[in-house]
Formats: structure tokens, sequence, C-alpha cells
């Protein structure tokens, strides 16, 4: 004798059946023309030509919008220039590949320039082809297989110049060296006034950041600025400004 299915039998096999499909939509998505990459659009590079990010990515023209990601991603992470990378579908077939640099700091001299990121690493960034506005560490650099440099005094310096693009970028932006000082100290050489030198204390804090911005700012509103030859803030209850003697004259 044959027995009706009852109504619950039927939703669970509706349910099952949908459940297959469902798992089988990315393959067989995957395996239609219309679905091929068509375009890709690069967003948030800088310094990493998009072509290069393309390559390093993997993605290729006989890719599919509904290909696992995943794979795409972890490529892009790999290449020295790439912090971070998300990528998007945009049916029918375009991929939105956003990708955060990493940002370089410094230069500094293997002897020829080349950028390093905060941590050391050398990034493969064309000094010549870029407008990278990082000072330069004035220090002998010895750079390791792994593409990192040795030099701890080198490394500290790198470090300086991390914390003041960090915590203050308007200041910065005037800095044209970093250097080693006497007794441990670093050497800040500024731009403007041209060989005017900041000394700061190898523990560098925002504490000293900020005094050495409040004394830069307050020189600038007496129009002194032009005029400094030093502005010493190693002691932590004084900031000592020495001017040319043209200046103070």
């Amino acid at each position: 004798m044959i027995r009706a299915i009852p109504r619950w039998g039927w939703a669970l096999l509706a349910l099952a059946v949908f459940v297959t499909l469902a798992a089988q939509a990315p393959l067989l998505l995957r395996r239609m023309e219309a679905f091929r990459v068509q375009r890709v659009e690069v967003l948030g590079t800088r310094y990493l030509a998009p072509h290069d990010a393309l390559a390093a990515s993997g993605i290729a023209d006989t890719s599919s919008v509904f290909d696992d990601p995943a794979p795409w991603r972890e490529a892009l992470m790999r290449h020295p220039l790439v912090a971070s990378a998300t990528i998007e579908r945009k049916l029918p077939g375009t991929l939105i590949v956003t990708i955060v640099e990493v940002e370089p700091v410094a230069l500094v001299r293997t002897p020829e320039l080349r950028a390093v990121d905060g941590a050391g690493r050398m990034l493969p960034i064309d000094p010549a082809g870029a407008v990278l506005d990082v000072p330069i560490v004035d220090a002998p650099v010895r750079v390791a297989e792994d593409g990192v440099v040795e030099s701890d005094t080198v490394a500290a310096l790198i470090d300086v110049a991390a914390r003041l693009g960090r915590v203050a970028p308007a200041l910065a932006a005037r800095v044209s060296e970093v250097g080693a000082g006497e007794g441990g100290t670093v050497r800040l050489l500024l731009r403007e006034p041209t060989n005017a030198e900041v000394l700061l204390p190898a523990a560098l804090d925002g504490e000293r950041l900020e005094q050495l911005r409040l004394t830069i700012q307050d020189l600038e509103r007496r129009q002194e600025m032009r005029g400094v030859r030093r502005i010493d803030v190693r002691f932590r209850d004084q900031v000592v400004v020495s001017l040319n003697p043209s200046a103070s004259g």
C-alpha cells in the first residue's frame, strides 16, 4: 500500500533541494561566461601601480567574479607595499580591489636612496619617480637578506621619523634629515630655515614633541623662526633656542 507523503515531508524535501542548489550555485555561476572578469578597479594606491597590484593578485581574464577572493587577497598581502586589501564584486563582470598601502617614513642610503617603512623594511618605491615627503636618515645602513636594516642605531632613527609622522605630521614635513647626535641624542635638520637643527633626547616622547611644536609656533608668531640656528629640547623643563648672530644682533 502506497502511503501519501505528509506535508512536513514535502517541506523537508524542498529544503534539501534548496540547500543542494545553494551549495552548487557559486560553482554554476563561475562557469557562466557572463560572469567572467571583464574589468578590475584598483583603488587606494599611490606608490603601487594598478597594473602591478593586478599582477600581484593573480586575477586573470579567465577568472570569474564568483571565484573565492581569499587567494587573491592573500597574494596581495604578500606584497611589501600592501598593508590591507579588500575585494568586492560588481555584477556582472567587475571586481573592485581596495588597497591600503604601507607608508614610507624615511629614506636611507644603501648607498642609493631607498624608502623604508616604520619597521625598517625596504619598500619597492623609486624615489626618483615618486614624491616622497619624508626625511633622509643620516647614518650608514646595512641591509639584511630579508630586506630589513640591520643597524640598531638606524632602526631607532627610523622609529623617530615614524613617530614624528604619526604624532606631529606638520612638524615632520619640516624635517629634511634625521641623524644621531652626541651622547645618543637625535638630531633633526630642518628644511626651513636652511641648516637649522633640532636636538632631541633618545627617549623621545609626546611631551617633548609638543614642546617642540609649541616653540616653533611661538617663534613663527614672533617672526623669529627664520633666524633660528638650533632648538634644543633635550631638557625636560626648558627649551633652548639659539639664533644666528645676524638675527640676534
